[in-house]
């Protein structure tokens, strides 16, 4: 049966591969929304020569392609996914597309603990222009220390053993491209703020999701960095939260005659 939600479409952090988000895929799609999580090129690539900007043409173009086929599509973006996500999803607002005569389109950008970087600026920009203690950089390679299994201390041991060693390293470019685009000037988005994680401080992400205007959505849950691992149910509660508001913003809007 086709289903009438909209898509979720998911960009991961660094280090991290796809399957890291099986579990909560798995309860999207028993709560009725498609969802999806992309591999970024970046994301132990040999040699590690891809960019920020290879990372959002890859995702980008499977937004364009679900757009294409009418869909609805809400980008949730994990931690350095957000500087994909928000790059990415540059003219493919549902409301900007049904302007131009087309279908389907983003009804709403999610920051999960995600990095929200104002254009111009890269990440690492927004670490002070310093590496942090547990970034290992060998030349085009970061990869990370031990350290960063602390991240996932919300998690069975088994677990936060199995995920901690599954990182891998990312492109130097991940980090040191400036982000090209805003989503929040001209679509409906959120920040699920994430009050116990230890890889993305909650002040940074109180600050981070203050960029995203008065209008967006916040969602608190207490979690790591790790939330759709800890406590997959919040985060598809969450995203229906959001997904619900899109698309009513997106009614709102076309009735209005496409504008928000």
């Amino acid at each position: 049966m086709h289903s009438t939600k909209p898509t979720v479409v998911i960009s991961p952090g660094a280090w991290m591969y796809p399957d890291i988000f099986g579990k909560v895929i798995s309860l999207f799609n028993d709560a009725g929304f498609p969802a999806e999580a992309l591999a970024h090129p970046t994301i132990g690539a040999e040699p590690p020569n891809k960019t920020l900007y290879d990372d959002v043409a890859s995702f980008r173009s499977r937004l364009v392609k679900l757009a294409d086929e009418g869909k609805d599509i809400v980008v949730v973006c994990h931690s350095y996914g957000g500087c994909v996500g928000a790059c990415a999803v540059e003219g493919l607002g549902a409301v900007q597309r049904a302007q131009a005569g087309k279908k389907g389109g983003v009804v709403m950008v999610v920051f999960m603990t995600a990095f929200a970087i104002p254009k111009g600026k890269s990440l690492l920009d927004m670490l002070g222009g310093q590496w942090l203690p547990w970034m290992r950089i060998d030349g085009d390679y970061v990869r990370t220390g031990p350290e960063t299994f602390e991240f996932y201390f919300d998690l069975p041991e088994a677990d936060k053993q199995y995920w901690g060693k599954r990182q891998t390293h990312t492109s130097r470019g991940a980090f040191t491209n400036p982000v090209t685009y805003e989503p929040w000037n001209d679509m409906p988005c959120m920040y699920i703020i994430c009050e116990g994680d230890e890889g993305l401080s909650q002040p940074v992400q109180e600050h981070m999701s203050t960029l995203l205007g008065p209008d967006a959505i916040l969602f608190r849950i207490r979690s790591g960095h790790f939330p759709f691992l800890s406590v997959p149910s919040k985060i598809v509660e969450g995203v229906a939260l959001g997904a619900k508001t899109g698309m009513e913003k997106k009614a709102i809007a076309l009735g209005r005659g496409g504008r928000l």
